[in-house]
């Protein structure tokens, strides 16, 4: 499967769409400004140590002004189809790399209603895989904090199949209902490149097709170094390297008003060879997801472990151990949301060369949301990071790589 895959799916989606004579379209949206206070090292999108894409230096606060837009359109030719496409923009650093704008999902989707009680789901196109018990609002976006946590930020940054997802859903709207489902699925080939080379990381930014991202100043990925033949831009997060197929596969069940309980597991089946520039990656996991409901109270905790790694084994190569995990509890009123999380995150270094890609830390999120109108929302956060980067010190900087952040939000939506 050739990397310009995803640019071929959303030409041939746009194609049908502009063809369409009938059905209905909805556009959705939100716009966002946002002032923050940051303590942070050198930001990780602008080729540096930092978990957040903000900051000037660990022993400097920093005020500025962020503001992103995001657009879906939705077109239902009839009542069993749905064509959607999902665009990003955003302000950042005049340092950063990446894209500033761009197409960031686009899928085509059948889904017939068999029975009052079974249902069949068929996706196909570049998508998020729908894991995620944070990022449960339109867009791709989450109703209870301002930052998303470790696990999601990954999956948001390096995680987007372009594949097909099949679903079977059992039960009646109301009651249970079982879910139970598998992808096949190519590009996410790098996924493991971001998450070794610059360890986990905390923001809500989205990759969008095409875009690349920039590595760390490590020295193995220097001209000459083990893996100096990384290309010298970066990482490119929604690429197809080896022309093979991953897979995912994943169960729920759901109770509305009570609960869920959910399990997956995703394998990328990377070669762990070099392709012009960039590694595939060997990456997998599982990943499990709760949920309990009482009253106005809902607490939702989701988990993430397995391993990554590239590269041959009797060679210079990368192999690691990764696990990430939140809690968090929150509490909604008809206008009023407050919300408290606890992020865990943890890497080992299982191959003994190259950097020393081990880390450990933790955060703290308080975030409280008022919402006076359907269209307006009002926010504010405070995020405390804390956590160690040995890689960091390996290449001759600080060790430390925590980060503070308070942050207040004004957002619209359509």
């Amino acid at each position: 499967m050739p990397s310009f895959g995803p640019v071929l799916v959303t030409i041939g989606i746009a194609a049908i769409a502009a063809e369409a004579a009938a059905g209905d379209v909805a556009v959705h949206g939100m716009g966002t400004g946002r002032v923050v206070l940051v303590q942070s090292r050198e930001p990780w999108i602008s080729g540096g140590f930092g978990r957040l894409t903000d900051g000037q230096g660990a022993d400097a606060f920093e005020w500025l002004a962020r503001g992103e837009a995001q657009l879906g359109i939705d077109w239902t030719p009839s009542a069993v189809f749905l064509v959607s496409a999902h665009g990003t923009a955003r302000t950042e650093p005049d340092t950063a790399g990446g894209a500033r704008a761009g197409l960031t999902e686009a899928f085509l989707q059948y889904r017939p209603e068999l029975r009052p009680d079974l249902a069949l789901r068929f996706r196909a196109g570049l998508m998020f895989l729908p894991t995620s018990r944070e990022n449960v609002d339109p867009l791709w976006q989450s109703p209870y904090t301002l930052t998303l946590s470790a696990l999601n930020t990954w999956i948001g940054e390096e995680m987007r199949p372009l594949g097909l997802d099949l679903a079977v859903q059992l039960g009646e709207a109301g009651g249970s209902r079982f879910e139970l489902a598998g992808v096949a699925f190519g590009t996410s080939d790098t996924a493991g490149s971001l998450l070794s080379w610059r360890g986990w990381a905390m923001g809500t930014r989205l990759s969008v097709v095409g875009e690349t991202l920039p590595l760390p100043p490590l020295p193995p990925l220097a001209p000459g170094g083990a893996f100096g033949e990384q290309q010298r831009s970066g990482t490119q997060p929604i690429d197809e390297l080896d022309d093979r197929l991953g897979w995912h596969a994943r169960g729920r069940w759901s109770r509305v008003g009570t609960g869920l309980v959910q399990a997956a597991w995703t394998d990328t089946r990377g070669d762990r060879g070099l392709h012009a520039g960039q590694y595939a990656w060997a990456t997998r996991f599982a990943s499990v997801a709760a949920e309990a409901q009482a009253g106005r109270f809902r607490l939702v905790a989701e988990g993430l472990a397995g391993e990554t790694g590239m590269g041959l084994f009797d060679g210079p190569h990368v192999d690691l151990r990764i696990r990430a995990a939140y809690a968090l509890l929150t509490w909604e009123s008809n206008r009023l949301r407050v919300t408290a999380r606890y992020d865990h995150f943890r890497n080992e270094d299982r191959d003994g060369v190259a950097e020393p890609n081990q880390e450990s830390g933790w955060a703290v999120t308080l975030a409280a949301f008022y919402t006076p109108r359907p269209w307006l929302r009002l926010g504010i956060e405070y995020l405390d990071l804390q956590g160690d980067r040995p890689a960091a010190a390996f290449a001759g900087t600080a060790l430390d790589a925590g980060a503070r952040r308070a942050q207040a939000e004004v957002r619209l939506r359509f």
